[in-house]
């Protein structure tokens, strides 16, 4: 099974039918496989994966998440000169949580306007980053009919991981209001004050949960179990499921749902739903890395972005879109739970693809 392709024995254990890497059929049926210098002729080419609707429905969420990635990044930068003349006269606060926010500095003026390019800047490099490797990944859109050449991309898992959460916070949403609580929003602001805000808390957020409780833990404990030195590139994220990755992930998520319970008027539900999103974050950032959970912080932070623009009815389109996938998306997370389980395979305790 492994004569060309070095991925295909990995699909195999996880339970898929089609190998991510090359396309190839793990369910038993043999094809020839070429070598990666050789060009066999058409007859020998491994047979191509049909898409159900549950995949055409992930598919289409990659491409509208990018969509939405881009328009709200363009929103940004329209916005930049706004956000320029504001930082003169506005003081941002750092902090990092432990559990809760604790300010450590503040900054404004030019040193302000400074980071927040830096952070815009992040920002931009994190989407060119999604899109050039979800194109990468799928042959340049040639390969969009084999399913595991998509799900092994950041796009799909922020896309998914999008859904997943809207709907999931919806049912919160729905539960709290039925139990007689009352959901109230903080007042954020206008909207330069919102843009500048939101760009800081969804790189400097990313900074002081996921790399700090993931990616630094998993960099020292590589350092140690390894004693390989490339293994500290994993404060960056993407090193690859663990036992140890999911208590950290566990105890970040924790962390990111506290955070919130001040800035929302003491609000619980709240902390159930961002520590839930949290989550998520954890999951992206373990599995490609810091840019990916920047990307999903990011479009899910700035979704308002179409009301700023006097798009009101895309955002309402759009949000029943991610409703009606948040329940397909929720059905192929626990299909693949089920996969995994299934297979046999636990988690290893500890596992990071830099030290190879």
């Amino acid at each position: 099974m492994n004569d060309g392709c070095p991925r295909c024995g990995e699909y195999a254990a996880a339970g898929r039918s089609y190998c991510g890497e090359c396309g190839r059929r793990l369910d038993g049926v043999e094809y020839p496989h070429p070598a990666p210098d050789s060009s066999p002729p058409s007859s020998t080419q491994p047979e191509r994966a049909r898409l159900g609707v549950l995949e055409a429905v992930l598919l289409a969420v990659c491409f509208v998440v990018i969509a939405v990635v881009v328009f709200e990044i363009i929103v940004v930068v329209i916005h930049y000169p706004d956000v320029a003349a504001l930082s003169s006269g506005i003081l941002l606060r750092f902090y990092v949580i432990v559990p809760f926010p604790q300010i450590v500095f503040s900054m404004s003026g030019f040193a302000l306007l400074l980071y927040w390019s830096l952070a815009l800047s992040a920002i931009v490099t994190s989407a060119a980053l999604m899109i050039q490797r979800f194109f990468d990944k799928t042959g340049r859109l040639k390969r969009l009919d084999r399913p595991d050449a998509v799900e092994d991309t950041a796009a799909f898992w922020v896309g998914i991981s999008l859904c997943a959460s809207f709907i999931i916070s919806v049912i919160i949403t729905i539960l709290t209001i039925s139990s007689g609580s009352e959901i109230t929003v903080p007042d954020f602001g206008g909207v330069v004050e919102q843009i500048l805000s939101l760009v800081h808390a969804v790189v400097w957020e990313e900074l002081v949960t996921r790399l700090l409780y993931i990616g630094v833990p998993m960099a020292v404990i590589s350092l140690i179990v390894t004693k390989k030195w490339g293994s500290l590139r994993s404060i960056l994220g993407g090193f690859g499921m663990s036992t140890t990755a999911v208590i950290l992930i566990i105890i970040s998520s924790t962390i990111f749902g506290l955070a919130h319970y001040p800035g929302w008027e003491d609000q619980a539900w709240k902390v159930v739903s961002a520590a839930l999103m949290g989550v998520f974050l954890g999951y992206v950032f373990v599995r490609f890395g810091l840019y990916a959970s920047i990307m999903l912080h990011f479009v899910n932070n700035f979704l308002t972005s179409f009301n700023w623009m006097g798009l009101e009815p895309v955002l309402v389109v759009l949000e029943l879109f991610f409703l009606a996938a948040g329940i397909v998306a929720l059905v192929y997370i626990v299909k693949r739970m089920l996969d995994l389980g299934g297979s046999g395979k636990p988690l290893p305790l500890f596992q990071n693809s830099y030290s190879k």
